[in-house]
């Protein structure tokens, strides 16, 4: 009599990454281990380490990689629309986070854990930010002309300040009772704070 196998798809790298983003965004660095991704991806621990040499390592690749993803949304936003409506499609890409269970930005859990300091680490967090504020500026110069920015006060200075502000909503969103609908709100005043009444009602 022969035993019955389980067949699963074959254990590739993307495969692992794309199941610890998931996880990362639910736990953070801190709580979460090898054996529980491991766990999910319904291997042994060790399976991981033909992969990744470290926690740190698998962390960081993960994060490389979730940059990527959004670099790709972030170009196809800026080949539609108006400015407006870029900054819209810009914001909902983290309600709809919050709309795919409660997951906050992969860069906002993080970024806050102090054991995940190692020097390339850092440097795959800062990569996400520079990402982020390099394309904000790069729509709101194409679309100052649409925009009534504020005076005295640059492109850059603006694209760091919706970052860090959507970053900053996306955390007190998530002890609303429904935070994508509270994110979509919080963002869409920031919106209107710092570029005026060319932005329109958050999309629902």
């Amino acid at each position: 009599m022969t035993s019955a196998k389980k067949n699963h798809p074959p254990l590739t790298r993307e495969t692992i990454l794309g199941a610890a983003i998931g996880l990362f965004q639910q736990r953070g660095f801190s709580g979460l281990g090898m054996r529980q991704i491991a766990d999910c991806l319904q291997i042994k621990a060790p399976s991981l380490y033909h992969h990744f040499t470290s926690k740190e390592d698998l962390a960081r690749q993960a994060l490389q990689l979730y940059r990527e993803e959004q670099g790709t949304r972030l170009r196809a936003i800026g080949a539609t629309g108006d400015v407006s409506e870029q900054l819209q499609m810009y914001a909902e890409l983290f309600a709809a986070m919050l709309n795919d269970g409660n997951r906050p930005c992969m860069y906002l859990m993080l970024v806050r854990e102090p054991s995940f300091q190692e020097p390339a680490c850092v440097d795959e967090l800062r990569l996400f930010v520079k990402q982020n504020v390099d394309w904000l500026e790069g729509i709101l110069r194409v679309g100052n002309d649409s925009l009534r920015l504020p005076g005295g006060i640059g492109e850059r200075d603006l694209a760091e300040t919706i970052f860090a502000s959507f970053e900053g909503i996306m955390a007190v969103s998530l002890v609303d009772a429904i935070p994508a609908a509270a994110f979509r709100e919080k963002a869409n005043n920031v919106l209107k704070l710092v570029l005026g009444s060319a932005i329109s009602r958050p999309a629902q």
